[in-house]
């Protein structure tokens, strides 16, 4: 029986990536059911050296992909070879340049990844009629066409997994990128064997969207590994006590409607009534610039902490020692049917999570079923009330937390399941 599995992502091994950390989860998870991987991804990421992965690392043809990689590489101090080094570090940034002065600069997509990626899996990867199936994930879609073309060749089986919707309201730059999001997507349904989405409400958009093909769409959450030192029953929560502030703590990204905004607006109300909530908020992530400049120009000293970004396994380590974990989502419709990764890792450490969240019932139910506490995003009262609650009543809330299961291993077991069945 087969055992090898062609993984094709473009992200992969980057440390605070959630996009890399998604399928190096997946892959391990995979891993311990017996299976190899040949993997190939861009040259940004670090190379994977478990014996289990044969690593292939190849770049994006456009000016602007090549760029962001080689950029990539040397802030994440990876060595460019140097037969590629005139390209990245001369010619393809000066390209770049011209073709943002005249706006045909490419987006996220990192489409002409597929192309090398294609012909890295078709020439390069070993033992090719040995692959059980093909499995291809994104972050950038490219991805998926490659593992399409390679599959339909050779006549395997292919797992598309979107870690967020291509199609939906407020998702795409602009209407033209909408309109070519949602074809790619709706090709990607029709040759993939099965796609996956990570939520419930994705999915059922998707079957909306594509009646055809609902018979071949469903949804797997992802999880996030559970440590053995997330898993101890007698694992002591920190109480409030003496003059301490309750630690909320925010890991991961802000840009555009995912910001601190209605929370210092919420805050700022609290502090001027002479409310003001025994709490500190510390940020570690990136940040738009604009975003940046309203935290740091926020006029009540004492609150708000900003950090820089920090690996996952230092994102672990400060989400342990938080009080409280903040989930932001985007105030606007794209968060109706996607889910922020970190909510699996937040979920692991037993900790107390406070979920902004912008009409996603979804959400909603698997916080409040493990006994966490839930606002809307743009709900300043609301806000206000749960800063109120946490600061005055923190050593009552953990008493619900339930542990989550909800873990890579238990979603390979769903793909390969909903793979058998195709």
């Amino acid at each position: 029986m087969a055992k090898t599995i062609l993984v094709l992502s473009y992200y992969t091994n980057i440390p605070g990536a959630c996009q890399a950390e998604w399928v190096d989860d997946r892959m391990f998870a995979f891993i311990e059911k017996g299976y190899s991987i040949s993997l190939v991804s861009a040259t940004c990421c670090f190379t994977h050296t478990r014996p289990e992965i044969e690593h292939y690392k190849v770049p994006t043809l456009s000016p602007h992909g090549a760029t962001y990689e080689y950029n990539e590489r040397i802030r994440n101090k990876i060595p460019v070879k140097k037969g590629i080094l005139f390209a990245y570090t001369w010619l393809m940034p000066k390209i770049d340049r011209v073709l943002q002065a005249i706006h045909l600069r490419s987006g996220e997509g990192r489409w002409t990844w597929f192309i090398s990626a294609f012909l890295t899996a078709l020439y390069r990867v070993n033992n090719k009629k040995d692959i059980a199936f093909v499995y291809s994930t994104g972050g950038p879609p490219s991805a998926h066409i490659a593992a399409i073309l390679f599959a339909r060749i050779y006549g395997k089986k292919i797992i598309c997994e979107f870690q967020d919707p291509l199609s939906g309201d407020d998702i795409g730059r602009h209407k033209l990128s909408r309109i070519g999001l949602k074809f790619f997507e709706k090709i990607i349904i029709r040759y993939a064997t099965i796609t996956i989405y990570c939520t419930r409400n994705a999915m059922l958009y998707a079957r909306k969207q594509y009646p055809g093909y609902a018979q071949k769409i469903d949804y797997v959450y992802p999880g996030s590994n559970a440590v053995e030192h997330y898993q101890q029953s007698d694992r002591n929560i920190p109480g409030k006590s003496g003059n301490r502030k309750i630690n909320i703590t925010y890991l991961g990204s802000l840009y555009q409607t995912r910001n601190l905004d209605t929370t210092m607006q919420a805050l700022s109300e609290l502090i001027e009534s002479g409310k003001s909530p025994a709490i500190e908020i510390n940020i570690y992530g990136v940040m738009n610039t604009d975003i940046r400049e309203r935290i740091v120009n926020f006029p009540h000293p004492g609150f708000i902490f900003l950090h820089n970004l920090v690996t996952r396994e230092m994102a672990m380590q400060k989400a342990l020692e938080a009080d409280v974990l903040l989930l932001i989502q985007h105030k606007d419709k794209r968060s109706i049917p996607t889910m922020p990764f970190k909510i699996y890792d937040y979920l692991h450490t037993g900790n107390l999570i406070f979920g902004l969240i912008y009409r996603n019932d979804e959400i909603e139910e698997i916080l409040v079923s493990h006994g966490h506490l839930v606002c809307q995003a743009d709900d300043v009262e609301g806000i206000k009330e749960k800063l109120l609650l946490i600061s005055g009543s923190f050593n009552n809330l953990p008493q619900n937390i339930r542990k989550s299961d909800l873990t890579p291993e238990k979603a390979v077991e769903r793909i390969l399941q909903l793979l058998n069945q195709m």
